[in-house]
């Protein structure tokens, strides 16, 4: 991918964003690979000499990189371990940022936002395939936990309205069974190595308004997931609902994803739109 610099970035930063050490090793996919969507993976194999992005976009890597040698210079334990495994004919691998006997914690520098909202789905997903990764090779994970570092928590409301007590949170993730971790691992290297391309999900396209609750008095309700809209029904007390979908507006093709000129589904609804 070519790095541009449209807003004059100093030059210290295009250089430390140009110096990207990040490898897979000897893998066919990395967890965080896995839990891209397919379609997205293979349009930027496909069309990678074409992409670019700009260095504005890409700053934030740079706070995430920094958290990471730091504590990885300070932690105690295994850490950034890379560990290897195979799967259906494929080999996964995945970088544990540190493992203390089984307990497996990964740091992330996100917003309050996120850290306010239920545990990301993604976040889940890829502790619990790190933790099949580490029992793969022959060890018992025990417990998972991010730690996340808000970098825009403000003191002034620290313990306000649900706002977080300090800039580091840590974050409790459930340890899914050992047959859980294995068949979803099983599926998403299916996922990405089926023949034809799966169509971007509207959870994986960060779909706002993607779904809408009909039924009772008022005007329909909207929920960004089926899941949200399911639960609201399920709440209600009587009634008749149903979930149709919505006008949703995909914020990850509009705005965040590199492949979006060369991707046939998104072309096709900004067409439709227009």
């Amino acid at each position: 991918m070519n790095l541009t610099n449209q807003h004059g970035a100093p030059d210290a930063f295009v250089k430390a964003l140009q110096d990207d050490s990040y490898t897979k090793g000897e893998a066919d996919f990395s967890v965080t690979g896995l839990l891209q969507p397919p379609q997205i993976v293979r349009l930027k194999a496909e069309h990678e000499d074409k992409l670019s992005s700009d260095v504005r976009d890409r700053i934030w890597m740079l706070l995430g990189t920094s958290v990471h040698n730091t504590l990885e210079k300070y932690g105690e334990g295994l850490v950034e371990q890379r560990l290897f495994a195979e799967c259906e004919g494929t080999t996964i691998s995945g970088a544990i940022d540190l493992d203390v006997d089984g307990d497996i914690t990964d740091y992330k520098v996100t917003s309050v936002f996120t850290v306010q909202k239920a545990l990301k789905p993604d976040w889940e997903a890829q502790l619990n395939m790190y933790a099949w990764l580490l029992e793969q090779n022959g060890k018992d994970p025990k417990s998972l936990t991010i730690v996340a570092i808000c970098r825009d928590w403000m003191k002034s409301r620290a313990g306000k309205n649900n706002y977080p007590e300090s800039m580091i949170v840590s974050i409790p993730v459930p340890l899914w069974p050992s047959e859980r971790r294995d068949r979803f691992v099983r599926r998403r290297v299916e996922a990405h190595t089926a023949e034809a391309t799966m169509l971007c999900t509207n959870e994986e396209r960060w779909a706002r308004g993607a779904y809408s609750v009909v039924g009772g008095k008022g005007r329909p309700k909207k929920f960004d997931t089926i899941a949200e809209a399911t639960a609201f029904i399920n709440a209600q007390k009587s009634g008749h609902f149903s979930v149709v979908d919505g006008d949703a507006r995909y914020i990850r093709c509009e705005s965040w994803c590199d492949v979006s000129e060369f991707c046939s589904q998104w072309q096709a609804e900004e067409k439709s739109n227009g």
